[in-house]
């Protein structure tokens, strides 16, 4: 059936009632805004068909149109473009994309035209996207140069998981230790560290071209054994939860970042990794609203959040509907596809009014019960504006597929707007958040790439934010076990000396970072050691006879580790469960460390050698090695990076202060173990 225009006069022909409300509904579709195309390119497209089975046999250079509903579904999905290969060791790319491991460091013509074509909301950059500042600047310049020749002309939210501590994904940034550690400064420091780390992060992102942190994590860590949360988290206290998230919340978006409350309705109280199946919360409505709903409800009466995040979780008590997975079995509905957490909690009663972005939807929680059809649409129908990480683009055919991909995902929300799930005036409301925030956050620089790129070189990672870093974690070095030992200055040191200090360390950018950290102490507090032994796990070929004799003439003995709960979230995503997360290789080094330090500190505790240990990553699992040592000092989520010729340790440098001199672990431990 025909539809004809003339301006903004519909003309419909005569129709039975009963199918007048399902026609108009699709008729509505044709009012369109400023950056419209041609109606008459319009019309044949306005009645969306599910793509055919045979559609993969089309060839890929193959025109796609797309239609207004179309084009409005692509501007509600945000792709990563983590890796691409136009080829796989000399080969064309087969259609599938799992063994595409080339990251993608400049934008490829294929990618910028699927840019232009599709309209898509927003793109997602991971590590293997940033590499160097000149690199990401003009990486995301293309992007946006792409984006501006779409129909809509309208530049892309372009985000990254930037927490700072355990997530980020740019490692030449200044990196600081995480929420946890800004928890742990708390008691003698407020949220002064929330204000300044999220600040200096989202200055050194605007110079980068990025307009979206996923950023800050306000889940509340009231579970030990939470693999995907734990250090991320401010701690288990809801209240300072709440306040730091705001202040945290406020830095970003002040410096015209939007920023990210994430997970929503709450991740603090799960075993179960989201990246790798579906976690169940069963807290009670009262422990919800006290708990978990806290910081979310805090942020949204006292500030503006441009986005918050979904969470791939069951929450019985907030919504106990089931559904039918694509095995047949009946669940829980996640919060990610519950209208009534997004639009009925979160919306409504809670009256946020920002961008709902979903949590990955390639991640294990979705991919493992929906198609990934039925994920976006059941997403979009929950109440989510922008469908993360959707399908994954990794070769030339992919482009292809992600067209038709569009077109059924519009098929299916037809098919729901007739059955009353969903309407059109939804999905316009959508469009309109997205839009508001795009032109509220989104500031295309006029300055030419060169400027640009000399412009973030100025700014990324500077003395002055590097110096911020460093007193963070001074604040937040937590003294986790004293055995009566620290500080050395008053049971070791005579006349500020020490003969022997013996260093453990798992590879030689640790070694290098001990060292660093001893010479600084030397220098600046005039304390005399007069000779430095070492172990290096990862390169030490000598005898264990060889190495219990260094260990038997030191003074005392002085260990790093870093122990934390394994996650995807840890190296970037779902890609990286086929390819490297929990290789046999990369377990069997973290074993062989944790083996080697353990046997070395029963033999330096038999010896009643004095021992300390210092340790970045979780407080819950320190346990094992805290009997074996006289001391340990936790520095949460710290960072090893290069200076001048050598590596230094923000977090070694303040233990050793702690170790050495007078000065007190200023830290307090923000949960309870």
């Amino acid at each position: 059936m025909l539809f004809f225009r003339k301006k903004s006069t519909l003309l419909l022909p005569v129709i039975k009632k009963s199918r007048f409300k399902q026609l108009l509904v699709i008729t509505l579709l044709l009012p369109m805004s400023a950056y419209q195309i041609n109606a008459t390119d319009n019309r044949n497209h306005l009645m969306t068909t599910k793509v055919s089975e045979n559609a993969n046999a089309e060839s890929s250079t193959s025109p796609i149109n797309f239609s207004v509903l179309e084009q409005k579904i692509a501007q509600k999905m945000s792709l990563d473009i983590r890796y691409f290969c136009a080829d796989i060791d000399g080969k064309p790319s087969v259609k599938t994309s799992l063994h595409c491991r080339q990251a993608l460091t400049e934008l490829p013509v294929e990618l910028s035209q699927l840019i232009s074509d599709t309209n898509i909301g927003g793109i997602v950059l991971f590590a293997e996207n940033v590499v160097e500042t000149a690199q990401i600047v003009t990486l995301t310049d293309a992007i946006q140069k792409a984006a501006l020749k779409s129909s809509l002309a309208q530049p892309l939210i372009i985000s990254v998981d930037q927490e700072g501590g355990r997530v980020a994904r740019f490692a030449k940034m200044t990196g600081f230790s995480g929420n946890m550690a800004i928890g742990a400064s708390y008691p003698k420091h407020g949220s002064r560290f929330a204000e300044q780390v999220n600040s200096t992060i989202a200055k050194e992102l605007k110079a980068l071209g990025i307009n979206n942190n996923y950023a800050p994590v306000v889940d509340v860590n009231t579970n030990a054994d939470n693999p995907v949360i734990n250090t991320r988290s401010f701690g288990e206290d809801p209240q300072k939860v709440s306040e730091l998230g705001l202040v945290a919340l406020n830095a970003i978006q002040q410096q015209g970042i939007m920023g990210t409350l994430k997970h929503f309705p709450g991740h603090g109280d799960t075993h179960v990794d989201s990246h790798l199946g579906l976690p169940r919360v069963d807290h009670n409505l009262a422990t919800i609203e006290q708990v978990d709903l806290a910081p979310f409800t805090w942020a949204i009466k006292h500030a503006k959040p441009a986005m918050i995040m979904t969470a791939h979780i069951q929450y019985p008590a907030l919504d106990s509907s089931t559904f039918t997975s694509q095995s047949g079995e009946q669940l829980i509905r996640p919060a990610t596809m519950s209208k009534k957490i997004l639009s009925g909690l979160l919306r409504n009663k809670m009256g946020f009014d920002g961008i709902i972005a979903t949590d990955a939807l390639d991640m294990a929680g979705v991919t493992h019960f929906f198609t990934p059809v039925e994920a976006v649409v059941e997403t979009f129908i929950a109440g989510a504006d922008l469908a993360v990480m959707p399908f994954k683009v990794r070769t030339p055919d992919d482009i292809y597929q992600f067209k038709l991909f569009i077109k059924e995902v519009a098929s299916e929300v037809t098919q729901r707007i007739a059955q009353g799930d969903l309407s059109l005036a939804d999905i316009e409301q959508s469009l309109a958040r997205l839009n508001h925030y795009k032109a509220q956050f989104i500031q295309l620089s006029p300055l030419s790439l060169a400027d640009k790129i000399a412009q973030a070189q100025k700014i990324i990672a500077t003395d002055a934010h590097l110096a911020i870093e460093q007193s963070l974690a001074s604040a937040a070095v937590t003294l986790f076990k004293n055995n009566k030992l620290l500080p050395l200055s008053s049971t070791l040191l005579a006349n500020n000396t020490i003969n022997t200090v013996h260093l453990i360390a798992a590879n030689a950018q640790e070694l290098a970072a001990l060292q660093q950290g001893l010479a600084q102490i030397s220098q600046q507090d005039n304390i005399i050691i007069e000779h430095i032994s070492h172990f290096i796990a990862d390169t030490d070929t000598s005898n264990e006879q060889h190495n219990n004799k260094l260990l038997a003439q030191a003074d005392v003995v002085i260990a790093t580790l870093d122990v934390k709960m394994a996650s995807l979230v840890d190296l970037g995503g779902m890609d990286d469960a086929i390819a490297s997360y929990g290789t046999k290789q990369a377990n069997q080094q973290k074993r062989t460390y944790e083996k080697l330090l353990k046997q070395q500190l029963k033999y330096t505790q038999a010896q009643k050698v004095p021992s300390i240990l210092i340790a970045k990553g979780s407080p819950f699992l320190l346990a094992s090695y805290s009997e074996l040592v006289d001391a340990v000092l936790l520095n949460f989520d710290d960072r090893i990076y290069a200076q001048g010729t050598g590596f230094t340790s923000p977090g070694i440098n303040a233990s050793m202060q702690v170790i050495f001199t007078e000065q007190q672990a200023q830290g307090v431990l923000p949960v309870s173990l």
